[in-house]
């Protein structure tokens, strides 16, 4: 008891002053309080709950309190919260806010006939953070379930820094679904390997499915997922989606449905199976300063009068069409680089391009020059430079020959190693001459 009662002056320390009249309740196994449930029932507002390591196998319901810190010990490694299948592992639906924080644990094995099997909240925005979300299942095959690992209806919490993996449900958001007007901001999780027993189109969002809701969807890697990484469905939908890799789901990277407007932004689409962005059913997003490259079908199809603004993306080696659009509305799609300086292919509009090909009613021109974020600029090295230096565009690793001696620069002078150089501008040189410019597209 000396050694927990040390611990919990540590914790009110590194927690500051301000929480100084905190109570720490401290839950272990082996101590009379042995249950996550009796720790945050004692409770008054802004308490922590501090949980040592173990298996908990319990169906929490969040009690009627704010501000409640709970949060492991040692991590989710050593501190798990078990549902045992049978339940929920943790319901929130007492309308608690974003200093309502739980943090650290891995929660798994959570079960519910419809909605939210991993954690639900109901009308409730509390901060999720620092957790592996896992093995939580909605439902059997062809039940309409939804959101196997967190599911928000009429709630924005703030949800960061966890892994949410090999979850299941039905119908939509396997690892994430969020509907009924919630707004939750989504940032720097992986969400990965999750997957919904229903095909498109009645099963959407295998990593994340946005109906009826606005999010914030930043910085997270989402891979692997099926049949969708990311789906979003309503007229009232207007998310940001920036700065995530979204990558390698099956079916689609991101799927847009119904006429929401979402936003996409800064994203690496890569790798999946039948299209990196699929717009249909009157969706508009905005797609800007994306990477859309080696999807096995196209990189972006719309179809059903999807319409969407695509501007100052990298979109190249996509093994079907760069975009396709199966309708008869104009898509914009001016300002992209297409993996040639040429631009894309079009039978009619550009038969010269050697970039990737478009099909269908597509304003392409002007496109760039460069890949994205790329600038022709003068190099700053005191070396010779031979005029009219060519260049040549490459993916992958630069190989050069090995009975000479060269240096590798880049755009601002920096001599760079070969081996790790990422998508840009080079110039290599011989015997202190540049003897050639080479831009890296991945």
């Amino acid at each position: 008891m000396k050694n927990i009662g040390l611990l919990c002056i540590v914790i009110l320390y590194l927690y500051g002053t301000a929480y100084a009249e905190r109570t720490v309740w401290y839950v272990h196994p082996d101590s009379a309080l042995n249950s996550i449930q009796a720790g945050l029932d004692s409770c008054a507002d802004n308490d922590i709950v501090l949980v040592g390591p173990g298996t908990y196998y319990e169906n929490i319901v969040w009690p009627g309190t704010q501000g409640i810190h709970l949060t492991s010990e040692f991590g989710p490694e050593q501190t798990i919260i078990d549902g045992d299948t049978a339940g929920r592992v943790i319901t929130i639906a007492c309308g608690v806010d974003s200093t309502t924080i739980i943090r650290e644990f891995t929660i798994q094995n959570g079960y519910h006939t419809e909605f939210g099997s991993g954690i639900y909240c109901d009308s409730s925005s509390p901060t999720i953070t620092d957790n592996t979300i896992r093995w939580n299942a909605t439902g059997w095959y062809m039940d309409p379930t939804y959101g196997g690992g967190i599911c928000c209806k009429a709630s924005s919490p703030i949800i960061r820094h966890n892994i949410i993996t090999e979850n299941y449900a039905t119908t939509s958001g396997a690892g994430i679904h969020c509907d009924s007007s919630s707004s939750p901001i989504i940032t720097s999780n992986t969400i990965i390997g999750n997957t919904l027993a229903a095909f498109p189109p009645y099963g959407a969002g295998g990593g994340i499915s946005c109906v009826f809701s606005s999010l914030t969807i930043s910085n997270n890697t989402i891979s692997d997922n099926w049949p969708e990484g990311i789906h979003c469905k309503s007229p009232s939908s207007s998310s940001i989606i920036s700065g995530n890799i979204i990558a390698d789901n099956l079916r689609y990277g991101i799927g847009f449905t119904g006429v929401g407007s979402p936003s996409v932004i800064h994203n690496i689409i890569t790798g999946n199976e039948f299209a990196g962005i699929h717009c249909w059913n009157g969706s508009s997003p905005t797609i800007d300063s994306c990477t859309i490259s080696s999807n096995i079908g196209d990189g972006v199809w719309c179809r059903f009068g999807g319409c969407p603004t695509i501007h100052y993306c990298n979109i190249c080696d996509n093994e079907n069409y760069g975009i396709r659009n199966s309708d008869t509305v104009l898509i914009n799609a001016e300002y992209n680089w297409w993996g040639h300086a040429t631009g894309p292919y079009h039978p009619a509009a550009n038969p010269g391009g050697l970039g990737d090909s478009v099909y269908g009613f597509i304003d392409f021109d002007p496109w760039l020059s460069w890949p994205l974020g790329v600038k022709e600029q003068v190099i700053d090295i005191s070396i010779e430079r031979k005029a009219n230096v060519g260049a040549t565009i490459f993916c992958g690793p630069l190989q050069l020959p090995t009975d000479k001696k060269y240096k590798v620069y880049d755009i601002t002078g920096r001599v760079v190693n070969q081996d790790r150089i990422q998508a840009g501008v080079y110039f290599i040189e011989v015997d202190n001459m540049i003897l050639r410019k080479v831009v890296k597209v991945r």
